[in-house]
């Protein structure tokens, strides 16, 4: 890294509004949703449309747009902090009365006020670059962290910045997604100018300009080994030491502590000292009731069809395990528990989670669902939670935790204690092969 750029890093300084207002508008979303019993849809969580405008005008950086019906999408900035906000887990998605509300989890947030502004900043960035990613917020199409294009693609942006007078120009927009772009000038790293949207149109960017500070912190993250937070590696055995009756101790930094120490090691932003911190996972103990259910497509003649849904509610105690729960869905509909089986679900964060069965080839730091207690699950009242049986068939169930109720002596294992609709049959085109 270049002196000059060194020098231009420790002379920045950080305030909730500088080098641009990513602390300031993160605060500002976070106060909404203390004031607000904000709604998220129920499979994407993105927040209700009703509710946009309102914290679009609460931001530095008011987006103007020209939809008649407007998502969160539509609202850049707004989409980006939201990454942020989940990512971060300092916003939860809870179920309140049948809907989905995005909560401020205050456990987080006392963590969070307690941190000084430099803190806050490379916090927020840490986020972006070691957790962000767009599964959070809808069925992701890319498998890799938001930051991997933001750093790749930032070569492409010339020292005079791109004018969006091309398809060439706009094809960077378009990879490097509108809410990295928000993001990218909240971080103080581009200016962007805009202009008023063309009718039934979206946020009209003309320009994207880098500025010295974020040319500055690419060099700093070049010059770096950050990359390592991207893929933590456990520290081998050390079998020697321990042989010799030493007591070895491995200590495993976070990402974010990573950033932290590369950045630092260079002698820079050393008023950032501490880090958002998350609370441990609690063990939930009690009866769980699960709604599983499977939509059926019904042929009632030639041309016609029709859905079906059919559901079985089932009680289980915690001290069993999700493989457990998984033999009462099967019994439930009547299957045979004689294929392998996943559960994929959102943890707190918003990140795409799985527990497989034990028997299935994945790699070494899989969670499989014979190992996991249905107490350390950590899921919330209200998750939804995909279930498959059956790769070939491929047989998919929706579930619903719907309550965590107080522990009962007298159910020691799983049963059903609701249903509706006819299981389906397993393997359907049996009976007729036997009958040929």
């Amino acid at each position: 890294m270049s002196e000059s750029s060194k020098q231009l890093l420790s002379q920045q300084i950080f305030t909730t509004n500088q080098p641009n207002a990513i602390v300031q508008d993160f605060e500002a979303f976070i106060e909404f949703l203390q004031l607000h019993k904000v709604e998220v849809s129920a499979a994407q969580n993105a927040i209700a449309p009703k509710y946009l405008a309102d914290i679009n005008e609460r931001l530095s950086h008011p987006t103007k747009i020209d939809f008649q019906r407007p998502s969160q999408k539509s609202y850049p900035y707004i989409h980006g902090l939201y990454l942020l906000l989940r990512s971060s887990a300092i916003a939860q998605v809870q179920l309140d009365k049948k809907k989905n509300i995005l909560r401020i989890d205050p456990q987080i947030l006392q963590s969070w006020q307690e941190l000084n502004d430099t803190e806050k900043y490379f916090n927020l960035l840490a986020t972006w670059i070691f957790y962000a990613h767009e599964g959070i917020m809808d069925n992701a199409s890319r498998s890799l962290n938001d930051w991997w294009y933001v750093f790749n693609f930032w070569k492409e942006l010339p020292t005079k910045g791109l004018n969006f007078t091309s398809s060439k120009d706009e094809d960077w927009l378009r990879r490097l997604k509108l809410h990295n772009v928000a993001l990218l000038n909240l971080f103080g790293f581009i200016e962007v100018k805009d202009t008023e949207p063309l009718e039934g149109k979206g946020w009209r960017i003309t320009k994207a300009e880098p500025l010295p500070f974020g040319t500055a912190m690419m060099h700093l993250l070049h010059s770096t080994d950050w990359q390592r937070g991207m893929f933590l590696e456990y520290e081998e055995e050390l079998e020697e030491e321990r042989s010799l009756g030493i007591d070895v101790v491995v200590q495993q930094s976070t990402p974010t502590e990573i950033l932290q120490e590369e950045f630092q090691a260079l002698d820079l932003f050393t008023a950032w000292q501490n880090n958002l911190q998350l609370p441990e996972p609690k063990s939930q103990d009690g009866i769980f009731v699960f709604k599983v259910s499977i939509q059926l497509h019904i042929q009632k003649s030639k041309d016609k069809f029709s859905t079906e849904t059919v559901w079985r509610k089932i009680a289980i105690p915690s001290h069993l395990t999700v493989y457990d729960f998984s033999s009462a869905i099967l019994k439930g509909f009547d299957f045979a528990n004689d294929h392998l089986h996943q559960f994929t679900y959102k943890d707190r964060q918003g990140f795409i989670k799985s527990i497989y069965h034990p028997y299935t080839q994945y790699e070494e730091d899989a969670i499989f669902t014979d190992k996991v207690l249905l107490r350390d699950w950590q899921i919330n009242i209200g998750d939804r939670i995909t279930y498959v049986f059956d790769f070939g068939d491929w047989w998919e169930f929706n579930v619903v935790l719907e309550s965590i109720d107080e522990p009962d002596p007298k159910i020691k294992k799983a049963k059903v204690i609701d249903k509706k609709g006819k299981a389906p049959e397993q393997y359907p085109d049996s009976d007729d092969e036997e009958n040929e």
